[in-house]
């Protein structure tokens, strides 16, 4: 039976676990499925449905290289990879390194990589057929000459792509790496499985209507809007910031929610502050019955799960992938965005306070689900078959 590599290095939220598990759960007994998993966080949730789930390269992000050189924000794709020091040459060639000998040494026949560019050049060089899974975002065309600015607010660019190339192909000379000319051709594969809305894709100028799958969010129909209660969802470091910690604390507005990377000692904080604060991921029929507001990073799966159900948004996004989501969002009307995310308690407080008393927001967000309805599925199995079919 054909065995799949379940790829993962960058980004340490949950919904890149979750996506891959959609892989997994799809494929079962016509595929075996490894997952590689640059975080172990959330692998209970993949690892029913798969040989074996392994700790794997990781390609994390350096906040406090970024921060001691006081760099600007993220412009482009290229300075993203930068921070995660994709351009360090001997990082590079080690990482691919273990990349080619895991795909040997588990006989890999596919790959499928989900923020994971170094498995995609292993897969390169052996030949082996890769297909890129996600949001758009973190998937862009191969045939770029260059990335383009994401925000027209943060132009300013900093990684040399010109030079990343001549690192990357002096570096991985040795392992059989064909050279590039351009640095978007790392991204060189043979599919995509685009899990995204167009509206929410930076790339979307260049992609094909027919390459779009439905968001990875479970779906359960356009909420009743007769919920009462504010549902939080935050995945990583979020609640490290005392500020939105504070403003959860003193809202004041019933707040339910689950938060599974909050510490113990913040999580007790809460829950002593009336939050109801769930164990486990809340199913989606719940959250839609239940919820009036929706507060969250503006991570890509929520954030189209809200604008499923219709209801209103506010974001504290963590980084410029989130910020660009929740622009997006905002210009729909159906969101309002915090930013930058080091704001006092106070103004998260106020934000908050608007969007629950925004009848007009509610009303754009209503009309927004229904236009989307047709975009969503309750089962994405069938869908995810399809077009893995010719590669199995």
């Amino acid at each position: 039976m054909i065995r799949i590599l379940l790829a993962w290095e960058a980004g340490a939220g949950r919904g890149h676990v979750v996506t891959l598990a959609r892989i997994a759960r799809a494929l079962e007994g016509l595929a075996v499925c490894d997952a590689s998993l640059g975080w172990m966080d959330h692998a209970a949730e993949i690892a029913p449905h798969v040989d074996l789930a392994y700790h794997g390269a990781r390609l994390p992000y350096d906040f406090d290289g970024h921060r001691a050189r006081q760099a600007p924000p993220n412009a482009t794709w290229a300075d993203y990879l930068l921070d995660c020091h994709f351009a360090d040459p001997e990082k590079l060639r080690t990482n691919v390194a273990w990349w080619l000998e895991t795909m040997q040494v588990r006989q890999i026949d596919l790959v499928v990589a989900d923020y994971a560019p170094r498995a995609l050049m292993a897969a390169r060089i052996l030949g082996l057929p890769a297909l890129a899974i996600g949001t758009g975002y973190g998937i862009p065309p191969a045939t770029l000459e260059s990335f383009p600015v994401f925000l027209p607010e943060y132009p300013q660019r900093e990684a040399d792509e010109a030079g990343m190339v001549a690192a990357i192909n002096q570096s991985l000379a040795p392992l059989g790496y064909q050279p590039i000319r351009f640095l978007p051709e790392i991204y060189a594969r043979s599919g995509d499985l685009l899990r995204t809305l167009p509206m929410l894709d930076p790339y979307r100028d260049w992609r094909d209507p027919a390459d779009y799958l439905p968001p990875v969010a479970d779906y359960a129909g356009t909420a009743p809007g007769t919920g009462q209660e504010m549902f939080c969802y935050f995945s990583s470091y979020e609640l490290e910031n005392p500020a939105l910690v504070e403003a959860l604390e003193t809202s004041g507005l019933p707040t339910f929610g689950y938060l599974p990377g909050a510490s113990d000692a913040v999580r007790a904080r809460l829950v002593q502050a009336g939050l109801a604060i769930s164990d486990r991921p809340l199913p989606v029929a719940e959250i839609n019955a239940r919820a009036r507001v929706m507060f969250t990073s503006g991570q890509h799966g929520i954030l189209s799960l809200g604008m499923a159900a219709g209801l209103r948004q506010v974001f504290l996004p963590q980084h410029l992938e989130h910020l660009y989501m929740s622009r997006k969002a905002e210009e729909r009307g159906v969101g309002r965005t915090i930013w930058p995310r080091n704001l006092p308690a106070a103004e998260i407080l106020a934000t908050l306070r608007t969007a629950w008393d925004d009848a007009a927001m509610e009303r754009k967000a209503r009309d927004l689900a229904g236009e989307l309805a047709g975009t969503f599925v309750t089962d994405d199995a069938a869908l995810l078959r399809q077009r893995l079919a010719p590669y199995l």
